[in-house]
């Protein structure tokens, strides 16, 4: 399957929610400063006219971005207020990526990528769940968010270049991306993932649309509290995949004995997803 300009899709969709509203889509960038960041972070506000409502964001870049001209692969990454820092974290803990990734580019384990932490709002539980509002976060995402990151910074245009990530409901709407919104999104992590609980399930979903056979899929559940819950929801998806045909090289899943449902465990789960969507060496 030939993967499409990713530019081009973007900027189609942008065109398709053209507004007379003069507002930018991202304002201005400002070095956001926190003492637990390692590295550059600038924050904006994403306006977006398809949600109507206003979040921040965080994009991080790598510490050789101002040296050179190169683009970079883009790493979208929900409930993005606690990836980077604690200060958006009910637990008052944090994913550490900024860290984690800092290391491994430094130890040539990956490649240099950009990071873009997507806070949620109040509407989350809605906006990362596909049955209810989670087709049209993804709209604002692709339509709008992501066609203002291409403008204003130095990202691969390429699809197979882009990666989506989350834990429990952002598992959830990360595996609807690489799903379903699979030519702009090729790669999806799902930490934790809430893919049947209460009264929705995903899994059924996922035979609406065809399987994709350029996704590479990362999921992972620990054993302890509301994982231990979660996990039939994994075991049904994961029986779904290999019964339909889903490349067993495009797939990475693991139980982490141990694990909660906690950024404690995700900080440490996310190093091996990372080390696998983005190898050093990859064409």
């Amino acid at each position: 399957m030939y993967y499409s300009n990713l530019l081009l899709i973007l900027s189609l969709l942008s065109m398709l929610n053209t507004s007379c509203s003069n507002r930018p889509v991202l304002s201005e960038p400002s070095i956001y400063e926190n003492e637990q960041i390692t590295g550059t972070v600038f924050n904006h506000i994403f306006y977006s006219k398809i949600l109507n409502d206003s979040r921040e964001i965080f994009v991080w870049v790598p510490n050789d971005y101002n040296s050179n001209k190169k683009n970079y692969p883009l790493l979208v990454l929900h409930d993005g207020q606690n990836v980077f820092h604690a200060g958006g974290s009910v637990s008052g803990n944090e994913w550490h990526i900024d860290e984690s990734v800092t290391k491994m580019i430094n130890s040539n384990e990956i490649e240099p990528l950009i990071m873009v932490g997507v806070s949620n709002t109040k509407n989350r539980s809605l906006e990362y769940n596909p049955m209810l509002g989670g087709r049209r976060y993804g709209e604002a995402l692709t339509q709008e968010l992501l066609p203002a990151i291409l403008k204003q910074y130095r990202v691969s245009n390429s699809s197979n270049k882009t990666g989506t990530m989350g834990a429990s409901m952002g598992g959830l709407i990360s595996l609807y991306l690489g799903w379903e919104v699979n030519s702009i999104f090729s790669m999806a992590a799902c930490l934790s993932p809430a893919l049947m609980y209460r009264n929705f399930d995903y899994v059924n979903e996922l035979e609406k649309s065809k399987t994709p056979q350029n996704l590479k899929l990362a999921i992972v559940n620990g054993t302890e509290d509301l994982d231990a819950a979660l996990q039939n929801g994994v075991n049904e998806c994961i029986a779904y995949l290999k019964g339909n045909n889903f490349p067993n090289n495009n797939l990475l899943y693991w139980i982490g004995e141990g694990d909660s449902h906690t950024e404690l465990s995700w900080a440490e789960q996310s190093k091996k997803i990372l080390k696998w969507m983005y190898p050093k060496n990859a064409q």
